[in-house]
């Protein structure tokens, strides 16, 4: 069992993170993509920050270094979205209009979480692109280390869940990513250059932290497709695909934990814009230290 995980593992890392194609996004592409999310990130805890008070952090039970240590993750996307825009010059995109529909901290927090676990994906899935400049490459991995530490310390030091998934991070492609990003984003300037993603319908799960082995509704606005429909359960580097049913359900697997990805495919081939026919999905399988 340990040796079929292993190689699934090994199989889906070279699909996900092998070398680029020819056809592949461009530095410039790639870096865009990036400076998107960190916009949105950007703006994210700007907006939070400016919302909710220390008073409202500490009236919804948090102690004060709760809000403090958010305001240094705000600090770090701020630097993000400068050192992005400066590597881009003028041909960096511009922040968006955003709805975050947050209207407590505890809402503020969740959604932080989620924000910090996909950006540390995308950047992990991304930066396979950025071939033509080493240096790119190395300051990509360094704002990944800090969009993992900041998932780390949201999750555990804050929400007092685990402080990590497992052996291996997720790495999620541009278009997978985005797919969790654009439900935030309302219009963007029509000036900003084409990103190098495929945009697909969201997906909706019927419970976002459900139990194993339960039976849970999936719906998306897709256009209708022939043959089997699963759904990929992308949990570190391994790939697990249940079928959906003819009622819209799935059987939630067995042995996920912390923060998986979901997402709607028509084949057992490792997720991609080929083979997605949604959006994905965050769901949360929290777990205690199993001491």
């Amino acid at each position: 069992m340990f040796a079929k995980a292993t190689l699934l593992a090994l199989v889906y890392a070279s699909a996900v993170l092998g070398a680029p194609t020819p056809s592949g996004p461009s530095d410039a592409e790639i870096l865009n993509y990036a400076l998107t999310l960190e916009h949105l990130e950007n703006t994210f805890y700007t907006q939070g920050l400016a919302k909710f008070s220390a008073q409202d952090f500490e009236n919804a039970g948090y102690p004060p270094w709760v809000r403090g240590r958010f305001t240094q993750i705000a600090r770090h996307e701020a630097e993000h979205v400068r050192f992005l825009t400066s590597a881009l010059g003028d041909n960096a995109v511009q922040a968006c209009e955003y709805s975050f529909p947050d209207d407590t901290p505890q809402s503020f927090v969740a959604t932080s979480m989620v924000l910090e676990t996909v950006g540390a994906s995308a950047y992990l899935g991304g930066a396979r692109y950025l071939t033509d400049n080493t240096d790119y490459l190395t300051a990509a991995g360094s704002i990944l280390s800090v969009e993992a530490r900041q998932a780390s310390w949201v999750s555990s030091a804050v929400m007092k869940n685990q402080p990590w998934n497992g052996p291996y991070d997720t790495p999620l492609t541009p278009s997978g990513a985005y797919s969790l990003a654009a439900p935030f984003i309302k219009e963007c300037p029509s000036s900003n250059a084409a990103l190098p993603v495929t945009t697909f319908p969201a997906l909706t799960i019927s419970k976002t932290s459900p139990a194993e082995g339960s039976r849970i509704a999936i719906q998306y606005d897709g256009v209708a497709s022939d043959g089997e429909k699963y759904v990929a359960w992308l949990d570190g580097l391994q790939v697990v695909y249940t079928t959906i049913g003819k009622d819209g359900k799935t059987k939630v697997p067995q042995d996920l934990d912390g923060t998986v990805y979901a997402v709607v495919v028509k084949s057992k081939e490792t997720p991609k814009d080929e083979t997605m026919l949604s959006g994905f999905a965050v769901v949360q399988f929290p777990f205690d230290s199993r001491a």
